[in-house]
């Protein structure tokens, strides 16, 4: 396996649906409205939310894969997909009719919904909640090929999919401005890609033809003693990311919403380049503890490095740069209500980038115990502060609380990395003290310097100086590695 050319595959399928979003999004947002736009990116939130909601056997799959891969135990991958496929698929179902009967409840009770948009927005659920079970299988026939390290077949789904979570609202909105047929359209779109995934498995796993009626209950304890830490850290963890816009919308309404949810909606998008490198090094990390322990430390340095040289151009820009951007992006309004939240959740994205490779290292080691009590220890605090500051700052003080959690989070990861692996505390030093000096640089910038083209030539050096340097790495890469390999 070659790691570097993994991470180019995953790179490359989450960088063309972010652009897809930054020019789709104003469209978007004049078509629906303000009050609606926020309504769908709290859609989009329950998509992403319960893409996670797997019993955490996708993530499951992909480290048992990659342990039994070249053994004799590799025969037995099959069995355990059709194993996990049958519990992921019951109680997706489940969940799917809960979430359906309690549409109009969740619709009027939860987000608030004005009595003109509660038809529309009761029917968004309900289609939601049939797409739910097409999303929950994705994610476990992902898991799968992640595990084989097929990153070049995943990203032929994910690339249009990513796409077409833009394109759709941007397609419906020229005819409509309710949002149900949004969602119907989204649900359909799963349910192609689910056909798409299946299709890839049944190629790389020959046995699944012979194993589809197969359900092995002796190997469901296995399945779910780690799956079930990684679940309860990927149902508290996503909640710990967006509990602040369900409580925006409780305590001040939808419109809040969107000038909170389009900076942090765009920003969080910045992680599918670390979150495209953690697909990669979870495996990795998995395969190496036992077959090349020497290698770790060398993958974690490099995965740093690349996050760090992704994400410091984006830092400096925000901060440099937001008022305008936002401003030529979406307007005046936008421009005066969110450019201090974009500022503030900036900070936090970068630090959450940098946090990604200790994080996928502590849960590929096996230890995903560790991140779930992480995650249960932080919410209490959290959604305290979270209030408080909310009430007294508004969207601001939201800003102020989630990146003060991610900070907090960080560090601790951190910490259990190098407890894992004490050879790592150089690559931690030095990790932490580049996120405080890039954090403390970039708001220093944007104090002292006000004059617009000084700031578009310090962005311009800092993007170009990152982008040459990974460029290099690219071509290394690309050279070094067959043009066969996936």
């Amino acid at each position: 396996m070659r790691v570097s050319r993994s991470i180019l595959w995953n790179v490359g399928g989450t960088a063309l649906p972010l652009a897809v979003g930054v020019a789709v999004i104003p469209s978007i947002i004049r078509g629906l409205g303000v009050e609606r736009f926020g309504l769908l990116s709290v859609i989009w939130m329950l998509i992403g939310y319960f893409s996670l909601f797997d019993l955490g056997l996708s993530r499951t799959l992909t480290k048992v894969t990659a342990d039994r891969l070249g053994s004799p135990a590799e025969r037995e991958v099959p069995s355990l997909l059709c194993t996990a496929l049958a519990l992921v698929l019951a109680c997706s179902i489940v969940a799917s009719v809960i979430l359906a009967a309690c549409s109009r409840v969740l619709a009027r009770r939860l987000l608030h919904v004005p009595p003109q948009m509660l038809g529309d927005i009761s029917d968004s659920i309900i289609w939601l909640s049939i797409g739910l079970p097409f999303v929950m299988v994705s994610t476990v026939l992902l898991g799968v090929l992640e595990g084989f390290q097929k990153f070049a077949l995943s990203n032929l789904v994910r690339l249009p999919l990513g796409m077409l979570m833009f394109l759709v609202p941007f397609g419906v909105v020229l005819f409509s401005d309710r949002l149900a047929p949004v969602t119907a359209v989204l649900s359909a779109v799963r349910l192609v890609s689910v056909v798409a995934l299946g299709a890839m498995a049944l190629r790389i796993l020959p046995g699944l033809r012979t194993e589809r009626r197969r359900f092995r209950p002796d190997e469901l304890r296995h399945l779910l003693t780690f799956g079930g830490w990684l679940t309860v850290s990927n149902l508290v963890g996503p909640l710990l990311v967006y509990f602040d816009r369900l409580l925006i919308a409780t305590k001040l309404g939808g419109a809040a919403i969107a000038f909170y949810t389009v900076p942090y909606d765009t920003l969080n998008r910045l992680l599918t380049f670390p979150t495209a490198i953690q697909g990669v090094l979870f495996p990795a990390f998995a395969s190496l503890r036992t077959q090349d322990p020497t290698r770790v430390i060398d993958v974690f340095r490099k995965s740093s490095e690349k996050t760090a040289l992704l994400l410091l151009p984006a830092l400096l820009g925000v901060m440099l740069l937001a008022r305008q951007g936002l401003q030529l992006w979406l307007g005046a309004r936008f421009a005066s209500e969110s450019t201090t939240v974009a500022q503030i959740l900036m900070i936090g994205v970068f630090v959450n980038a940098m946090a990604r490779a200790p994080f996928v290292m502590v849960q590929g080691y096996g230890y995903a115990k560790w991140t779930a009590l992480l995650h249960l220890i932080e919410l209490p605090p959290y959604a305290g502060a979270l209030y408080w500051l909310l009430g007294r700052y508004g969207i601001e003080g939201a800003a102020i609380a989630w990146t003060g959690r991610i900070a907090a989070d960080a560090a601790v990861l951190y910490l259990m990395a190098v407890r894992l692996e004490r050879a790592l505390l150089g690559t931690a030093l030095r990790d932490l003290s580049c996120i405080c000096i890039a954090c403390v640089a970039a708001v220093g910038l944007d104090r002292v310097e006000p004059a617009l083209p000084v700031r578009l030539v310090l962005f311009a050096v800092a993007a170009l100086s990152c982008a040459s340097v990974l460029l290099r790495d690219v071509r290394r890469a690309l050279t070094k590695v067959p043009a066969t390999s996936s």
